[in-house]
């Protein structure tokens, strides 16, 4: 299914070019993106801020949507990505593992992570709530219903845009965090890890590309600790808690800023982390 969904984005060759299917592509890649990176990983992962029940399906369906399996199941191995980064145990690490297997090879081709033991933390505490369960388990339903709606409403040229193409550049945008973001890029602070901060995956994947910033503070709900650092999933995050939506929001903590303005070494990197 995997590869079907990747090659079938070559379909885009052969639908009349318009400004309108760019927009309904941008549309789905980036709206799925935040469901991705708001709930599954820095809500269900990280728990950097609170949210309300609907809101949290809400965007858990979304992120589901995006066709990387279910919400316990992402949120649950990226767990030990913070644990155990780019050393053994780490599910995708490039210096570990190499590219491809980073990138792709360590939920293709690797049984070992096909399922979460039942201590894992995010299926202990959500394994139990109904709608999360439900998701997770039937992780396929969310992306069928979405390329069914796209064809019923705009027939071929909406499901090739809108599913196939959009779902194969988000898939490589979240990959590219594994991958790209522990080769290429800048390091604000000396974490004991090979994360770095890039500006071109952090537009792509919503934020997420300041990846040497959230391996320093893994429990903020920003990643883009400056204003110049786009990160729209924190926008989003940000106008819920106007209205309700989303409450006790971690902020990076003043010796976090403190430490970026002197670069001091971050001895704490690897303790700030395990509170995620």
């Amino acid at each position: 299914m995997f590869w079907g969904v990747q090659a079938s984005s070559l379909l885009v060759f052969t639908v009349p070019f318009t400004w309108s299917l760019v927009a309904l592509w941008a549309a789905s890649h980036f709206i799925r993106a935040i469901g991705l990176t708001l709930a599954f990983h820095r809500y269900f992962a990280h728990r950097a801020f609170e949210v309300s029940r609907p809101a949290r399906f809400f965007w858990a369906f979304t992120g589901t949507a995006a066709m990387q399996k279910g919400p316990i199941w992402w949120a649950g191995h990226h767990i030990a990505h913070h644990k155990y980064a780019d050393r053994e145990g780490d599910p995708h690490s490039p210096a570990v593992s190499g590219f491809y297997y980073a990138h792709v090879g360590w939920f293709l081709h690797d049984a070992r992570h096909e399922s979460l033991p039942p201590t894992n933390p995010v299926v202990r505490d959500f394994g139990g709530v109904p709608e999360i369960a439900w998701l997770d388990r039937y992780y396929v339903v969310p992306p069928l219903l979405l390329a069914l709606v796209l064809y019923l409403a705009g027939g071929y040229a909406w499901l090739v845009w809108g599913f196939s193409l959009a779902t194969t550049t988000l898939a490589h945008a979240t990959f590219s965090i594994n991958t790209i973001n522990h080769l290429w890029g800048s390091r604000r602070f000396d974490t004991p890890d090979e994360s770095r901060n890039n500006a071109l995956t952090a537009f792509f994947a919503v934020g997420e590309g300041w990846h040497n910033n959230h391996h320093r503070y893994q429990r903020a709900a920003r990643n883009g600790f400056y204003w110049w650092e786009f990160d729209p999933t924190y926008y989003v995050v940000a106008a819920m808690s106007w209205v309700g939506l989303a409450w006790n929001l971690q902020p990076v903590p003043p010796r976090i800023y403190e430490e970026a303005r002197h670069g001091a070494p971050a001895l704490g990197a690897v303790a700030d982390g395990t509170d995620a």
